[in-house]
């Protein structure tokens, strides 16, 4: 039987705050041509569904699994490329 397909709650949340971002940058370089003369209410109701999309993902997680048995997460791999690091720098001196 196949595994059900895991849902990242926070996709798109992360797309409609890069699309909110890349407004927001267009109208502030584009001040003086048509691109910066977007309202001032756009961007408010972008902003205001971004929050409501991360309330979605916060209350409504779905079916992402936290922790897979085995792995410890990024912070894990973090410290372990740290620690290579730092021994294959011992071992140049």
């Amino acid at each position: 039987m196949p595994l059900p397909r895991q849902h990242d709650p926070w996709e798109p949340f992360r797309l409609w705050l890069a699309l909110t971002l890349g407004t927001y940058a267009i109208r502030a370089l584009f001040v003086a041509q048509w691109p910066g003369a977007i309202p001032g209410w756009v961007l408010l109701l972008m902003v205001l569904c971004s929050l409501g999309l991360a309330t979605r993902a916060v209350l409504f997680p779905g079916r992402v699994i936290p922790f897979r048995e085995g792995d410890g997460g990024w912070w894990i791999d973090l410290r372990d490329d740290w620690r290579l690091w730092w021994q294959r720098r011992q071992q140049n001196r």
